[in-house]
């Protein structure tokens, strides 16, 4: 099998205009990003894209899309499924389209992902719950309270969960070995437990999709895990001075270095450097950040910052 890329598409990086998040200019980015992962096929990749297409329930009062209310009907896993089909749909055909207008005979599917999950970790960032009406909303005594932000007076409850067991990943593989590019992960997966039958039994809870995408890179061996941002480096900023510093190579201890040292301050970039950081630690490659236009000139070492073990 070729050399295996696990590409985490953040909603930032598929979104332009900030006023037409769900609009076609959602579509219109995500056309463009497609463009750009088959880059990464015509150099010899294999590729399995995980998306995160639940940013408008990180932010308090936002309408759902297309304004849809959550009925008794309706839980949040199978809400959350929903989203997964809904994007997925819109990347597997700009890709699809992509390829057939380069000439490849290559195809992409899209496959709804579940990750086992465990209450029993350390970070209490992993998870989150998805904000449903208050009716719906159960807190258990594994959430705990904790601020957004020194400036804000908002009160955001986080759950303690760490993956497990990704579900679907011998599907992945297969799909994989059989010349597709596939989509999963999406939104960070639907989490689950298993019931003492070993059944399985959703979590209401929304898993951090970097998190879970690095996860996703670990399961699958990726030789690479490529992070999609909106810019083509990562930058530190001298408090000082005022300087600003791209990133363009370093290694896991550097990175670990500058997260204690507390220069990642955007809760955004934070999620995704812990996400390389674990992928990392956990016997990965190598680690790329860029935005999609980059991904090309990133591969051939002229943009983005590489993280190497």
């Amino acid at each position: 099998m070729s050399k295996l890329a696990v590409v985490a598409i953040g909603g930032n990086s598929l979104i332009e205009d900030e006023g037409d998040r769900d609009g076609p200019g959602q579509l219109e980015a995500i056309c463009a990003s497609a463009k750009y992962v088959v880059d990464l096929v015509v150099n010899g990749w294999n590729v399995v894209i995980a998306h995160d297409n639940t940013s408008q329930l990180d932010q308090p009062g936002e309408p759902l899309p297309h304004g849809t209310p959550l009925s008794s009907q309706c839980s949040p896993a199978s809400f959350l499924a929903g989203l997964q089909g809904r994007l997925g749909y819109l990347i597997q055909q700009a890709l699809d389209h992509e390829l057939q207008h380069r000439g490849l005979n290559r195809r992409s599917a899209c496959l709804l992902t579940r990750l086992i999950v465990s209450p029993e970790d350390d970070e209490p960032t992993l998870a989150q719950p998805v904000r449903w009406p208050p009716a719906e909303t159960q807190i258990t005594e594994e959430t705990e309270a904790c601020t957004t932000g020194p400036a804000s007076n908002q009160v955001e409850i986080r759950t303690r969960l760490e993956p497990r067991e990704l579900v679907e990943q011998e599907a992945i593989k297969t799909l994989l070995q059989a010349g597709f590019i596939v989509i999963a992960a999406a939104g960070g997966s639907i989490p689950m437990v298993r019931d003492g039958e070993g059944g399985l039994r959703p979590v209401e809870a929304r898993l951090h999709s970097d998190l879970a995408a690095s996860f996703l890179a670990t399961q699958l061996n990726a030789d690479l895990f490529l992070i999609a941002t909106t810019a083509e480096r990562v930058v530190l900023f001298h408090q000082q001075t005022g300087g600003a510093y791209p990133l363009d190579m370093l290694t896991l201890a550097e990175l670990r270095q500058y997260e204690a040292d507390g220069h990642f301050s955007n809760a955004r970039q934070q999620s995704q450097i812990r996400a390389v950081i674990r992928y990392l630690e956990r016997g990965g490659g190598a680690a790329l950040l860029t935005c999609p236009q980059a991904i090309g000139r990133a591969l051939a070492g002229r943009t983005g910052t590489w993280v190497l073990p």
